[in-house]
């Protein structure tokens, strides 16, 4: 991902090297897919060209478009980032909270679009070039800052038009989203934001896209659930999921949700939590990687160097906090095509999949399966990794149980 603050004002050329000027804005479709269609430029001479998106050919500096440089307007449902989305805009989060955006979120693969807003504070140090230098003075001093995403999925991009961002609040919007798919962009908001945007789902609805959540999402939102709500959702749900909730919870919450399920799944989630005794920390193993989310893509790979050596595999690489919690996960594939100077927090995925020493053989691998990983990390109730489960290890016991 590129943040707008990242291009504004960098030089664009063409492929023949024909200096045209400096990026001063984009324009984008106020759509559900707010695909970048033009490239706004400042000539030397203080002109602005507004160039079609089609004609470019890279993004990431140096800017460069290729053929010949040939203008275009806008039609009546195209806006600009900075004068309608950027500059001073704010976005209506309850009804009557309201956050700036401070820069805006780019999609390059496999289409070129808007992905969303960061709201935090490190969207405005990221204007002022200070991200890095203040980021590690703060670091220093044990202050760890991140950005705060709103996916654009959040947004009713009609409201734009109006000269304001608002989030979605029409059950309508949310009901055409596939639930893996509103799951995949829920998994980019805040828990606070979740559970409002859940609260206008139906419930059978809500509990489909919970199902589709990872473990630590779920695990988050029944911890702000009561048990009677817990309950409802878990009847709807498939008990592998509901039994690797259950485990993330207390054991004074998890029966008291058993109390209120219905006597059949009550029967069928208390046999499988019965397979919990499942020794997974025999299969456990210590070869792997952990880095800071602050730690460049340099350092990461002069860790791999220096600490894999003896490893017989690595497909991953964990990120955990100052704490030493679990707070992302970087295939090996992601980190290679970044820069050497990128801070990892910057492109890990922070919706890591994750089992316990509780977790089933069979449920492990059933997630294994499901979200197609080869291995899996092992937390406990501090969010703290004790090790990974592998693909190969989980299917070699199950065949011996065969």
């Amino acid at each position: 991902m590129l943040y707008f603050s990242e291009l504004k004002g960098k030089p664009v050329g063409t492929d023949t090297g024909t200096t045209i000027g400096k990026l001063t804005d984009l324009v984008f479709l106020a759509a559900d897919q707010p695909t970048i269609t033009k490239l706004v430029i400042r000539t030397p001479k203080g002109q602005l060209l507004t160039i079609p998106a089609a004609r470019l050919k890279t993004l990431v500096p140096p800017i460069t478009i290729t053929g010949d440089i040939t203008e275009d307007i806008l039609s009546e449902n195209e806006l600009y980032i900075t004068k309608n989305l950027l500059d001073q805009q704010i976005i209506d989060i309850t009804g009557n909270k309201v956050v700036r955006v401070n820069d805006v979120v780019i999609q390059e693969r496999p289409t070129l679009l808007i992905a969303g807003v960061d709201i935090g504070f490190l969207g405005i140090l990221r204007w002022f070039g200070a991200d890095d230098s203040v980021g590690k003075i703060l670091r220093n001093l044990d202050i760890v800052l991140t950005s705060r995403f709103l996916s654009w999925t959040d947004f009713q991009p009609l409201e734009l038009t109006r000269g304001k961002v608002v989030l979605k609040k029409e059950q309508g919007k949310l009901g055409d989203l596939m639930p893996e798919d509103l799951a995949d962009h829920l998994e980019q908001m805040t828990v606070e934001n979740v559970l409002h945007v859940l609260a206008l789902l139906p419930e059978e609805r809500a509990a489909d896209v919970i199902e589709n959540l990872n473990i630590t999402f779920q695990s988050s939102l029944f911890a702000e659930f009561t048990a009677k709500r817990s309950a409802k959702i878990l009847t709807r749900i498939d008990p592998d999921e509901s039994v690797d909730i259950l485990l993330t919870l207390t054991e004074a919450k998890r029966s008291q949700i058993l109390s209120l399920l219905p006597p059949d799944k009550q029967t069928e989630l208390t046999r499988l939590l019965a397979l919990s005794t499942t020794p997974i920390g025999n299969l456990i193993t210590s070869e792997f990687l952990t880095v800071s989310p602050e730690d460049t893509v340099r350092r990461v790979l002069a860790k791999i160097k220096d600490h894999t050596r003896h490893f017989s595999a690595l497909s991953y690489v964990y990120a955990i906090n100052k704490a030493g919690q679990l707070t992302g996960v970087v295939n090996l594939h992601e980190l290679l095509l970044q820069s050497s100077d990128t801070l990892v927090y910057r492109f890990m995925t922070p919706s890591v999949v994750v089992i316990h020493l509780e977790t089933p053989v069979e449920i492990a691998i059933k997630k294994m399966l499901k979200y197609k990983v080869e291995a899996l990390p092992v937390i406990d109730s501090r969010k703290m990794m004790v090790g990974i489960v592998t693909f190969d290890d989980l299917a070699e016991t199950l065949l011996k149980k065969l």
